[in-house]
């Protein structure tokens, strides 16, 4: 059953329109049937405008007796003749009379800029502020025949600021005033006020409040991204939803031309220290988290006066942009990192039997849907959004775990000599969060019958590889996820390779390498050194792809080129292989100097396990290789082995490189036994380029040589000249075996292994 109100008015009307507007959201049972005035004044207009009756009569001064009784009279005739069940003085600057008050039969009610029993009368703010207190606030009260001294319904304190005005502070007591009022009405509708029998107190009845009100719906929106914000905003409002927010997300609605209740209305105090405490307030939070299913909950929200929240709509300051924007300052940083949002998106997440909490705009269409078709967000894509905001929450704070102890080393904190710190002796912390941003589902993984998706890590950067940032593809077929290993192998080698270059990789190992003076050159060479495998192979290079070098790529079934880019008469070429995926990197023959590699860039699971080590990514520098035969290599041969030992990091070990003349001519790799990973490199050489081609030829074996046995498998065949780590308790047999064959051998000092 609807409520019929009267209300009195002697200004603009704001909380009369207040009482409207919750009126129309359904959050209260009530219809003005009447809006009455002491004078003409904008509440009359706009009530006029609404199709609500209204009529002024105007009250004489306290002195004029015999007027003032004639108008008490007239204005209680008409209030009866209306009928209402509650009159609501909704800034009446007049005194009801006797006569009036004596004839209604229905309670009045009053709101008064104050906390009463301070500063009553008319000017209850230029009071307040006269009188230097520090706080003020709102009062709803009874009328009785006192002057602004009736039972006290519901208070909320609202506080002066320095260099508050008049104007200032009654606009923040404006505020209030329209979340209070609308609430003490609801509750005096509802039957759940009553006066003690001290005439003084009165008592709310929590139950029946939670019980018979209706309860409104409102939207919490406070959002670092506004795709999609005003047109949100606009569903929600026609489906009666009232919007709380504050900041940059309420001036956005606003300029929307969506009517916003600041979060400052709701918590009755403004926010503070520079905007870092807004949201952190029992009115916020309760009405996020009361569990709705519980009596308790609901009363504890109705006694409170505290209405709950359908919706929690955040998304987070945008740390990770901030973190990526060049030179900026770590305060300015650390201002970035979110406080009030987590807080809000973590307990509606915890509360999602109750609320729906939205952190994506993404999720928007969805979440109007099921409430323009079931009134409300059911509880499937409650709880969905419940898990995305963990999520959310949980990588935000991964990001900045990540981000901050190298911005505080950077910004000359002294931070001790503790595990994951920088400059620790123990660069691994105690707990390692890693938060992964889904790139795409993969069609299967390293098999059909695996299932397998593709993500990025949040904060690295190009120097990781191609996928780092996301690696789309220019054209071809979706990349699978043998596609992205290969090409992530065939990228890490094509980057240490110098010069037109290209490197074929199959299963993430080089079955053909070659540095030349053209890239075509390169890739005719590449391919020869191993024809057989390099069908269905993933090739990288270090140039622009050229129209010559394009139409040879074609001659061949490949899977995956990768390169820093591609002419356009090379893409019309490419084309036609419509299922060959193309890729970009820029760092590939770039001769910037790569960062030093992250102590957590690398991690893999393992048994249940999980290992984190640098990436194999610090150059090496044959300058500081020692000489272990008499003989040194000669030019050529230290050109040849500079680059079998480059390519001796992306093979799988037990690894051997052959090279002769800048060019990959045999691969050994994946065996048990460093001896066999000998044979098959010069297996292969033998069978794709004959035994002259051996002769003079460099090794590069990616570790130590345990027994001589392989070196003189590779000396047999007519290789002259050897790299290798060193560090074998028989070094001096393998080095032995070179010396009588006049070989040179030089130990790198670092070993490559691949598993």
């Amino acid at each position: 059953m609807t409520h019929r109100i009267a209300v009195g008015v002697s200004g603009t009307g704001s909380n009369l329109r207040a009482l409207h507007a919750t009126i129309e959201r359904g959050a209260l049972d009530a219809e003005i049937a009447l809006v009455f005035a002491d004078r003409d004044c904008p509440a009359v207009e706009w009530a006029v405008e609404q199709g609500i009756d209204a009529l002024v009569v105007p009250m004489p001064k306290l002195s004029e007796v015999r007027e003032r009784e004639s108008a008490d009279g007239l204005l209680a005739a008409s209030l009866e003749a209306v009928g209402p069940e509650l009159i609501v003085l909704a800034g009446y600057m007049r005194v009801l009379g006797s006569t009036a008050l004596g004839a209604l039969g229905c309670p009045v009610i009053n709101l008064h800029p104050a906390l009463l029993p301070s500063f009553p009368g008319a000017h209850a703010v230029k009071d307040a502020l006269e009188a230097g207190v520090k706080m003020t606030g709102v009062t709803v009260h009874f009328v009785d025949g006192s002057l602004d001294a009736g039972p006290v319904i519901l208070q909320d304190s609202v506080p002066v600021l320095a260099g508050d005005t008049e104007e200032t502070l009654f606009e923040r007591v404006h505020a209030v005033e329209h979340r209070l009022l609308p609430r003490a009405v609801g509750l005096a509708l509802a039957g759940a006020l009553t006066i003690e029998e001290d005439g003084r107190t009165v008592r709310i009845d929590a139950a029946r409040a939670a019980e018979t009100m209706p309860v409104p719906r409102r939207a919490l929106l406070s959002v670092s991204d506004k795709t999609g914000l005003p047109e949100f905003g606009a569903c929600l409002v026609r489906l009666g939803f009232e919007l709380v927010s504050t900041g940059g997300t309420a001036r956005a609605l606003r300029a929307a031309g969506l009517p916003v209740t600041d979060v400052a209305a709701v918590t009755g105090f403004p926010q503070m220290l520079d905007g870092r405490v807004k949201t952190l307030h029992p009115c916020i939070h309760g009405g996020i988290l009361a569990d709705r299913r519980l009596a308790s909950h609901r009363e504890q929200l109705a006694a409170a006066a505290i209405d709950p929240f359908d919706l929690v709509v955040v998304n987070l300051y945008p740390f990770a942009a901030a973190a990526d924007r060049p030179g900026i300052a770590f305060d300015d940083l650390v201002e970035e990192i979110d406080i009030g949002g987590p807080s809000m998106v973590r307990a509606a997440a915890k509360n999602h039997a109750s609320v729906a909490v939205v952190t994506s705009p993404a999720r928007y269409a969805a979440v109007i849907a099921e409430l323009q078709a079931n009134g409300r967000v059911g509880e499937g894509l409650r709880a969905a959004l419940a898990v995305e905001a963990f999520r959310h929450t949980g990588a935000y704070d991964a990001r900045i775990a990540a981000e901050l102890p190298g911005r505080m080393a950077a910004a000359g904190v002294a931070l001790p000599d503790e595990p994951g710190l920088p400059g620790s002796s123990d660069p691994y912390p105690p707990t390692l969060v890693v938060g992964l941003e889904k790139v795409e589902t993969l069609r299967y993984g390293e098999n059909p019958h695996q299932r397998a998706a593709r993500y990025r890590r949040p904060g690295t950067t190009n120097w990781a590889g191609p996928f780092a940032l996301g690696g789309s593809i220019l054209q071809g077929k979706a990349l699978s996820y043998n596609n992205i290993l290969d090409a992530s192998g065939a990228d890490a080698i094509g980057r240490a390779l110098r010069g037109p270059a290209c490197v074929v990789v199959k299963h993430t190992n080089p079955c053909g390498a070659a540095e030349r003076a053209t890239l075509r050159e390169a890739w005719d060479v590449a391919l020869a050194g191993d024809p057989v495998s390099a069908y269905g192979g993933v090739v990288a290079l270090t140039r622009e792809v050229d129209a010559a070098t394009a139409a040879g790529l074609a001659s061949i079934f490949l899977e995956v080129i990768v390169a820093p880019g591609y002419s356009s008469e090379a893409l019309a070429i490419l084309a036609r292989k419509t299922n060959l995926r193309l890729l970009e990197d820029p760092l590939l023959g770039s001769a910037e100097s790569a960062p030093a590699p992250d102590p957590l860039g690398s991690i893999r699971v393992a048994g249940g396990g999980v290992l984190v080590t640098a990436p194999d990514a610090s150059p090496d520098d044959p300058a500081t290789w020692k000489l272990a035969t008499t003989r040194a290599p000669s030019e050529g041969e230290m050109r040849d082995l500079d680059l079998a030992w480059r390519l001796c990091r992306g093979v799988v070990s037990n690894a051997i490189v052959l090279v002769k003349d800048g060019m990959e001519i045999g691969l050994g790799s994946g065996q048990t036994s460093r001896v066999d990973a000998a044979r098959q490199a010069v297996s292969k050489a033998i069978a794709f380029h004959g035994q002259d081609a051996l002769r003079g030829a460099a090794c590069g074996s990616d570790a130590f040589y345990p027994f001589p046995d392989a070196v003189q498998v590779c000396l047999d065949a007519g290789v002259t000249a050897f790299a290798q780590p060193g560090g074998s308790m028989h070094d001096k047999d393998a080095i032995e075996a070179a010396e009588k064959a006049g070989a040179s051998m030089l130990l790198t000092g670092v070993r490559h292994f691949r598993h």
